[in-house]
């Protein structure tokens, strides 16, 4: 199945039969109680221009090109999360044609077993034609791309003050070296800094007071944080080419300078032109809901951490690469979130699906799709009974 076709583990090809979703391109908006977006767009981008003359939005990811289809089977976890919950959270009802050919229109009163598996369960128990999400009113925010000087106090100090932030304030980090990027000053291009993507989605009049600690914790090496539309967050050009990477995803209980020192230390003895240390610290509206409420159980986890090289001339070095940081990184986390997995974490199954949280999904899966007719994803095996 696919949507946006952006995954790091590529999914939606290969052999096999290819369900391409790109003429499913309806949106409905209905300004009930609540408000209301039905729909598969493949990119999150058109619909969050489609709501925007609306003043509404509703939680598509941190990229352009993600379609809302996998990001919302994944779970999602971006920019408004923090404050209105992630993406499975705002879904009401959705449209789901099953491994027998029938359509089912789900929510929480209407085969409920399938519509909590869907929400963080991913692409194994159907075809998703049609989503209906809960939209907040959010048209204007405040943010923009934030680079600081990086040691492994600013990096600690960020996250602490992400931790510390209103709820509306989301920080999304990136401790790289520089892209070749012309708003970003030649002379840093290529030097390991910290580029943080800022959004607040709170009263305009409050943004700056709570951008403010971000700002203290060194000169910027660039500001480029401004009001704007919430519409415009994401409104970048589509890379050209997909880019083969070794990724590692994990969460953490906290980031101090000893963390910050790990990281620093495996990325500067890597020259990979592409190679990141990205946290998202959690919280807000996320961990308010029981962990057992949707598929994706990692409620009470802080901050989530993902681990990325390129795959040049040696794919097993930067896979030992990216495995050999985590490790120097875990604090006995032992969760992960499906929708960062790469082309070789499906063995780890049992960290995205914890304890009972598999053993239900495998029932429901043996219900809906005894036969495992789809497996061409980050899988989980049908297993009947108790």
């Amino acid at each position: 199945m696919r949507s946006g076709a952006h995954h790091g583990a590529a999914r939606s090809t290969g052999d096999g039969l290819l369900l391409d979703l790109r003429s499913l391109n309806d949106i409905d908006i209905g300004r009930g109680r609540p408000y209301g977006l039905g729909g598969h767009r493949p990119h999150c981008r058109r619909g969050r221009w489609a709501l925007a003359p609306h003043g509404l939005a509703v939680g598509f990811g941190d990229t352009g090109t993600v379609g809302i289809g996998g990001l919302t089977l994944g779970g999602w976890i971006g920019f408004l999360s923090r404050r209105y919950g992630m993406t499975i959270d705002n879904v009401t009802a959705a449209e789901i044609v099953t491994a027998d050919g029938q359509v089912h229109m789900i929510d929480h009163e209407h085969e409920p077993d399938l519509f909590w598996a869907i929400r963080g369960g991913g692409g194994n128990f159907g075809v998703v034609t049609r989503f209906r999400y809960r939209l907040a009113e959010v048209s204007q925010v405040y943010g923009g791309p934030l680079i600081l000087p990086v040691t492994p106090a600013t990096i600690a100090q960020l996250a602490s003050a992400s931790a510390e932030a209103d709820e509306a304030l989301t920080v999304i980090a990136n401790v790289m070296p520089a892209p070749p990027m012309p708003f970003i000053p030649s002379a840093v291009q290529g030097q390991v800094v910290i580029v943080a993507r800022v959004r607040y989605a709170g009263d305009l009049n409050e943004a700056e007071e709570a951008v403010r600690p971000l700002r203290q914790i060194a000169a910027p090496v660039l500001d480029l944080l401004r009001p704007m539309p919430y519409a415009a967050l994401l409104d970048e050009e589509a890379p050209s080419k997909g880019q083969v990477v070794a990724v590692r995803n994990m969460f953490i209980d906290h980031l101090d300078e000893a963390e910050g020192a790990t990281m620093l230390e495996h990325l500067r003895r890597s020259n990979s032109w592409l190679r990141l240390v990205q946290f998202r610290v959690l919280g807000g509206a996320i961990s308010r809901i029981a962990a057992d409420e949707t598929a994706y159980a990692h409620r009470k986890s802080a901050i989530m951490v993902n681990v990325v090289r390129a795959v040049e001339n040696d794919e097993s070095a930067a896979r030992r690469w990216t495995v050999e940081l985590a490790e120097a990184l875990y604090q006995g986390d032992d969760g992960a979130y499906v929708n960062f997995f790469g082309p070789a974490d499906a063995h780890r199954i049992q960290a995205a699906y914890p304890g009972n949280t598999l053993a239900r999904l495998r029932r429901i899966k043996a219900t809906y799709d005894p036969t495992n007719l789809f497996a061409n994803n980050d899988n989980i095996t049908p297993v009947a009974g108790s």
